[in-house]
């Protein structure tokens, strides 16, 4: 752990775990993977379960995944071994680490209250949209601009 006064850098990754992952075990791996920071001499501040979603692209036969965001403070080194563990695990269909702050003061980020369960997510009905969804109204008779349209009268 960093002395009194010493800074360390803060980092953030984001990961992708496979949509059949059930929930305990993608608990169990934000848990496995906040000890590896801690093993590290890390401090983590945060791990976020966003939830399963929709992939911008399919990625191996999967077009969804589980999707989680942590945040901590560490060195090179400790990053290193974040990625390796990551890279490790099959279950780990994406990975993105970023530095997001060279010096941080370690007593000026306190740990926040992890979410590990992954929340509910609603995503948008997609579909085909037919061109009369493009006719520059709304289902109340105005028009994009704002105003009433005189021909509707």
């Amino acid at each position: 752990m960093a002395q009194a006064g010493e800074h360390m850098r803060e980092y953030e990754t984001i990961y992708v775990l496979t949509p059949e992952v059930s929930d305990s075990d993608a608990k169990d791996f934000m848990l496995k993977m906040k000890e590896v920071v801690s093993r590290q001499d890390g401090r983590n501040i945060k791990v976020d379960c966003w939830g399963r979603k929709k992939l911008s692209f399919e990625r191996g036969k999967h077009d969804r995944g589980l999707y989680v965001h942590h945040l901590y403070l560490g060195g090179p080194t400790l990053v290193k071994e974040y990625e390796r563990t990551l890279s490790i695990d099959e279950r780990v269909m994406l990975r993105q680490s970023v530095l997001v702050n060279p010096s941080v003061d370690p007593e000026a980020r306190p740990e926040q209250v992890d979410q590990l369960d992954a929340p509910i997510v609603k995503e948008r009905r997609e579909g085909f949209r037919s061109m009369s969804d493009f006719d520059g109204f709304d289902d109340r008779g105005m028009n994009d601009m704002g105003f009433d349209d005189p021909m509707m009268d």
